[in-house]
């Protein structure tokens, strides 16, 4: 169920919207009892970080250029575990459909689960590189 302001008369998506997706899904992975502390272990200043995922998301569902960074690097630091990616995603999803028209929140699906594999398969690597390095 769509309730946020999604898009325009020409199914563009709406900074209204990209804001309404990166509001709902912080909000759910902050209460999220496995993801909010991770997060909020990491995150000084929510204001800004919320800030850079729209910027992020305005980037990928509206084609702008406010975004200058590395999505990887930053999650590096954190304490993920194999089921953490599925939860991340299940709640994007719920967040997505809620917030974008249907053909938006498919896009943004899609990009998310597509850096979750990259975050995922760059994680693995990490671990196993370090292992090797013991």
């Amino acid at each position: 169920m769509r309730t946020g302001a999604s898009s325009g008369a020409d199914g563009a998506v709406s900074e209204e919207a990209v804001a309404d997706l990166v509001t709902r899904f912080y909000a759910r992975v902050r209460a999220d009892e496995r993801l909010g502390p991770m997060f909020t272990a990491v995150i000084q200043d929510w204001d800004q970080h919320l800030q850079v995922m729209r910027d992020f998301w305005s980037a990928v569902l509206r084609r702008s250029t406010r975004y200058n960074g590395c999505f990887m690097s930053p999650h590096f630091g954190l304490p993920i575990e194999g089921g953490d990616f599925e939860r991340w995603l299940t709640l994007f999803r719920l967040s997505a459909h809620e917030a974008l028209p249907s053909e938006a929140a498919a896009r943004a699906v899609g990009v998310a689960e597509a850096i979750s594999d990259h975050l995922r398969r760059a994680c693995e690597r990490r671990a196993e590189a370090t292992t090797a390095g013991d």
